[in-house]
């Protein structure tokens, strides 16, 4: 089962809190599972079993999972693939993974392929009293301990052969492992179920420490867009029904979070300290908490960006709420060092039981209030590990088969400004505020004939169908008319299709800054509509065809091209060029929607010589001398790179020393070498983003074929043409 776009009544505050009946949605769309009456199937609980010592869980550092003899349904490696943000997301109330597999897996990273990391670990809580018994069911916590046959902290369990169903409102360019559907919400839809109820793990007989059930299924959904306004937030979609026999009283929501923003690239998840050098702030108005690397250490360089949690809504309204507006007075923040025991730590202390007589430590009144204001504010001034709950609430009762929704979302930006990282001003904010208003706005969505559609986001143009074509200091880019210029907007019903953009990367920026070189691309090309008040109406001419380009093997009609007619535009060979080509809406004022850009559709492209089948020419290599050290090649023996020019197709190149002594073999092939193989290619690139090469050229890494780095001196080469047999010969020199 999932979600379509949901259809709810447009006054919230008249929804009964204690009865939770909802509009039923028109035909077409669905609702949430209803609950199957007094069966309940038994589901069972993924959770993240670490080896180590009680000292390394302290210590927070990575953790090995042990699945060897264990065998769960577990989902802790699915991560949001479209959009901006890569975030795991389980199928037991828990988001990110802890970095357990830092760095080919993200946590909570943005950039996507930035390895900037913002969430260690983030849990569902949900607080009640049943038969007068207070109880909270925590997704995680700071207290999760795992050792042989004992688990702490992880309270919700998934039946047997449930694990995470993805489906996507894209017919094209659907990330892998997705299913079409017209009645998915988002670009990639996450959905899974799981409960509370288990008190041992069904599949491996464990015991949840200290875990009383309150009796609670929570259908969970994530939805990510890929469009430039919406790629920097993905939104947390959880349904909690009472599955039990009891009335649940007194219900609160919430959500606990382990910010912890870092650069990875500069500062390890192992190292000592990782975690202690963040800054949290609260934004009541906006329901959001945040957090931001507070000065790099032990790092080297601050990870310039933000973190938030914002909570969306809830329905229905908690008592006493009358409308969206009006939750952030019954919104509560609160802040704990991770694990600590110190009882003069104050707010500080991390809460150890679900009811304790010092609300200080206790789980369930943290959820009730907000901590002291003053303990908030000095939590964007000092860095700190600590841990973070965003809850609301209450609710009355919560009888056998009703429900409560509640929305939030991860949301990421870019510091603004060129301040020092430990400052947190409101203009710093602007971009995280920015971006959290549009994940407000998804959540508020559209009215339609009277009433709400949820998640309902104008769209912008599809983005076009692009081939480009490397040579010889040349990328020549194409794409289609019909994928941009037939699109439609879901809501204004028009086509409003007005122009194409196109960017290109600095040159450089890709080891420079390679943690937003994609972000940091020019505008190198706006070309729209001539014939209206929008936009530049520089008109197509320049880039259009007099008649369409096509491929073989490719269907598809390529009526534009860049660089424009005529223009002469020499690259550099070797070099790595990036372009994306989005289109965008004129935008539609009636309904307030400014003017949409698509995502870019990206060509990752590296000049060079076309293949030399002709043995005339000469093969060589560049740069050379190569000289070590160079700023382009990073800043370590695997980052090297050299080319080898004018190759036949297909080739085989063999690398002496001048003694003689076989160095490496490098097999050729024209039709298919994009430079894996090659570390600079996967660190300074792009990831899902296989670069374009010309061809005749084959880069080396400087590495013998011993995994040894080459000393000091000349070498010779040989390259002997597969179809021919021609041999030539060559020779480069290395200097470090």
């Amino acid at each position: 089962m999932f979600l379509s776009q949901r259809i709810i009544a447009v006054s919230e505050s008249k929804i009964p809190i204690v009865n939770n009946d909802f509009p039923i949605s028109p035909p077409g769309r669905r609702s949430f599972p209803p609950v199957p009456g007094s069966v309940f199937p038994a589901l069972f609980l993924l959770f993240l079993m670490f080896a180590g010592s009680p000292a390394d869980l302290r210590a927070q550092e990575v953790q090995s999972l042990d699945k060897l003899s264990k065998v769960t349904d577990d989902q802790d490696t699915k991560y949001t693939t479209v959009g901006n943000i890569g975030l795991t997301i389980t199928n037991f109330g828990t988001i990110g993974n802890r970095f357990n597999y830092w760095p080919t897996s993200p946590s909570c990273e943005y950039p996507k392929g930035s390895r900037i990391e913002h969430i260690y670990q983030g849990g569902l809580w949900i607080g009640a009293v049943r038969n007068s018994e207070i109880h909270v069911s925590t997704g995680a916590s700071d207290r999760v301990i795992t050792t042989a046959g004992l688990i702490d902290g992880y309270e919700f369990t998934n039946e047997k052969g449930d694990t995470i169903t993805e489906y996507s409102t894209l017919t094209d360019n659907r990330p892998g492992g997705s299913e079409f559907s017209p009645t998915a919400v988002s670009h990639q839809d996450f959905v899974c179920d799981y409960t509370d109820i288990h008190t041992r793990v069904p599949a491996t007989g464990d015991s949840i420490a200290e875990h009383v059930p309150l009796g609670l299924k929570v259908h969970q959904e994530s939805y990510a867009w890929n469009f430039p306004f919406a790629d920097f937030f993905v939104i947390l979609r959880y349904k909690i029904y009472n599955v039990s026999t009891d009335t649940l009283d007194s219900v609160y929501v919430g959500f606990w979070n382990n910010f912890v923003v870092r650069n990875t690239n500069l500062v390890r998840p192992q190292t000592p300290g990782f975690f202690n050098y963040t800054g949290e702030g609260y934004v009541d108005s906006m329901r959001m908490a945040y957090a931001f690397d507070f000065n790099g250490v032990p790092g080297t360089a601050p990870a310039n960006s933000y973190a938030g949690l914002k909570l969306l809504g809830v329905t229905p309204l908690p008592n006493g709420v009358p409308n969206l507006d009006s939750l952030r007075y019954q919104t509560h923040y609160n802040a704990w060092q991770y694990r600590s025991n110190d009882p003069n730590a104050d707010w500080y202390a991390s809460p150890t039981d679900d009811d304790n007589a010092d609300p200080r430590f206790s789980r369930y009144a943290r959820m009730t209030q907000s901590m002291p204001q003053s303990f908030i504010d000095a939590l964007r001034s000092t860095p700190r590990n600590v841990t973070t709950l965003l809850s609301t609430g209450p609710y009355s009762h919560l009888v056998p088969g009703d429900s409560i929704e509640m929305v939030l979302a991860v949301v990421c930006a870019q510091k603004v400004g060129s301040s020092a990282a430990s400052y947190d001003s409101l203009s710093q904010r602007a971009l995280l505020y920015a971006h959290a208003n549009w994940a407000q706005r998804a959540y508020d969505g559209s009215v339609i004939d009277g009433q709400i559609v949820r998640y309902s986001l104008p769209k912008p143009p599809h983005q076009p169908r692009v081939r480009a074509i490397v040579r010889n200091q040349q990328v020549q880019i194409y794409w289609d008319k019909t994928s941009a210029e037939e699109s439609i907007d879901p809501v204004s019903g028009v086509k409003d299709f007005e122009g194409y953009r196109i960017y290109q990367s600095r040159l450089g920026e890709d080891v420079f800054n390679n943690s937003s070189f994609r972000l940091d691309m020019a505008l190198v090309g706006d070309f729209d509509r001539a014939n209206d008040s929008t936009g530049f109406n520089t008109g197509f001419n320049r880039i259009l065809l007099d008649s369409a380009k096509m491929f073989p093997g490719d269907t598809t009609h390529y009526w534009y091209t860049f660089p424009p007619n005529g223009a002469d535009v020499k690259l550099l060979n070797g070099w790595q060029y990036l372009y994306g080509i989005s289109a965008y809406s004129s935008g539609d004022t009636a309904n307030g929607i400014p003017s949409l850009e698509s995502a870019m559709t990206l060509v990752r492209a590296i000049p060079g010589t076309l293949p030399a089948d002709n043995s005339s020419k000469e093969i060589g290599v560049y740069p050379n001398p190569y000289y070590v050290n160079a700023y382009w090649d990073g800043t370590n023996e695997r980052l090297r790179k050299l080319y080898f020019y004018n190759l036949p197709s297909r080739c085989q190149i063999k690398i002496y020393t001048l003694a003689g002594d076989l160095v490496t073999v490098l097999d050729h092939d024209a039709a298919t070498y994009n430079g894996n193989g090659i570390q600079w290619f996967s660190t300074f690139g792009l990831p899902g983003t296989p670069a374009q090469m010309a061809g005749g050229e084959h880069a080396w890494d400087l590495v013998t074929r011993y995994d040894q780095a080459i000393a000091t001196g000349l070498y010779l080469f040989t390259v002997e043409d597969k179809e021919s047999g021609t041999v030539k010969r060559g020779k480069f020199l290395v200097i470090k």
